[in-house]
Parts: structure tokens; C-alpha cells; sequence
């Protein structure tokens, strides 16, 4: 009895991830185990519309910056600053380890797919890694596709949300390990900028 309940439990594991998803998801956490910091320019849109350009640099474990045209996102993996440039505007709040983010590579590359269902698709021609949370996941979305490029780096991700809305976020111009100073994951508010501290 307990050998036949130790082949289901195996059983049901080995169906989160089938052999092809194994395979491209290997190849991405293999990938980001080497890298320790990076750059790269993004397009960002919601169902097709609203699209944002940026640039976006990234630092092991989880510090973020995120350049936008009017305003700047920074998170050195303990506190995060969004300044609004136009209305010369800081908002301070405490990062959310728990709060899903498309930009948060630590979460997407090695947390979220623990709790998914791991394949791969074709998609006009391009082999897709699909991460469907279970049941029970925590993540803040009802799918998650990844489009890789030769180099194994995050090409595309296209992320569902529980609205049902697609955010649909492309990389290019990547730059892999130029030793980024911890400083560019820090920031000082403007002087006479307006402060809000929600810590």
C-alpha cells in the first residue's frame, strides 16, 4: 500500500512539469545562476494599449531600478522609491516580498514555478515556457508565458492577471554582468520634492 501511494505521490509530481517545460526552464535558471546583474531596455503593454518604454536594470538578489519616461521605480530588495518626475513627487514604502511584479526575475525565474504547472508550447515557431499556478498558489496571476532568446534571457513574458488582463513586457539591448554599483539601487529624494513615507 505505501509503495502504490509513493508511485502516485511521484506520480502527480511529475506532472507539473512535463519533459520539453523541464528543459527551457533549466536552461533559464542555468542562465540567471550566472548572471549577477543586468540591464536592458523594455516595452510594456496592457491588452495592447498603454505602452510604456524603458530601460530596466536588475542586481542580484532583487534590486531593481526601472526608468520610465516621467518617473523612476527603485527597490534595493528592502525599500522601494517610485519619484514621479512631473509632480516632483516621492513615494517611500517598504518592498512587499509577497506582491507579484512582472520585473521581479528572482520571483519568476525560481519561485513562481514551484508553484505551477511547468510545459512548453510552440508559438509561431518559438518554443514558450507556460507556468499555470495550482490551486492553492499565492501568485497574483492565472498564467504566465516566457519567450527566450538564444542566449537563454528573457526575450518576452506575457502575464495574465486575475482580471483577465494580458501585461505583455519585451527585453532587448541586454547587457549581462558590468559589475552595477549597488548605489543605482539607492535613492535620495530631490531636494524640495514632496515626500510620502509609508514605511
Amino acid at each position: 500500500m505505501i509503495t502504490i501511494i509513493s508511485l502516485l505521490l511521484l506520480f502527480n509530481v511529475n506532472t507539473n512539469i512535463d519533459g520539453d517545460g523541464e528543459k527551457l526552464l533549466k536552461n533559464l535558471q542555468d542562465k540567471f545562476d550566472k548572471v549577477k546583474d543586468l540591464s536592458a531596455e523594455f516595452k510594456q503593454s496592457t491588452n495592447g494599449k498603454a505602452v510604456l518604454n524603458g530601460k530596466f536594470f536588475f542586481k542580484k538578489e532583487d534590486k531593481l531600478r526601472i526608468k520610465f519616461k516621467n518617473s523612476i521605480l527603485i527597490s534595493d530588495g528592502e525599500t522601494n522609491w517610485s519619484y514621479n518626475q512631473k509632480e516632483h513627487k516621492v513615494i517611500i514604502s517598504k518592498n512587499d516580498d509577497s506582491k507579484a511584479s512582472p520585473f521581479s526575475l528572482k520571483k519568476i525565474v525560481y519561485e513562481y514555478p514551484k508553484e505551477c504547472v511547468v510545459i512548453s508550447e510552440m508559438d509561431d515557431g518559438a518554443e514558450v515556457l507556460v507556468l499555470t499556478p495550482n490551486k492553492d498558489s499565492s501568485i497574483g496571476y492565472n498564467a504566465i508565458k516566457i519567450w527566450m532568446n538564444k542566449e537563454n534571457l528573457i526575450n518576452r513574458i506575457v502575464l495574465k492577471d486575475n482580471a483577465d488582463n494580458l501585461i505583455q513586457i519585451d527585453f532587448s539591448k541586454y547587457k549581462v554582468n558590468q559589475k552595477i554599483s549597488d548605489n543605482k539601487f539607492n535613492f535620495t529624494p530631490p531636494e524640495g520634492s514632496k515626500v510620502i513615507d509609508l514605511r
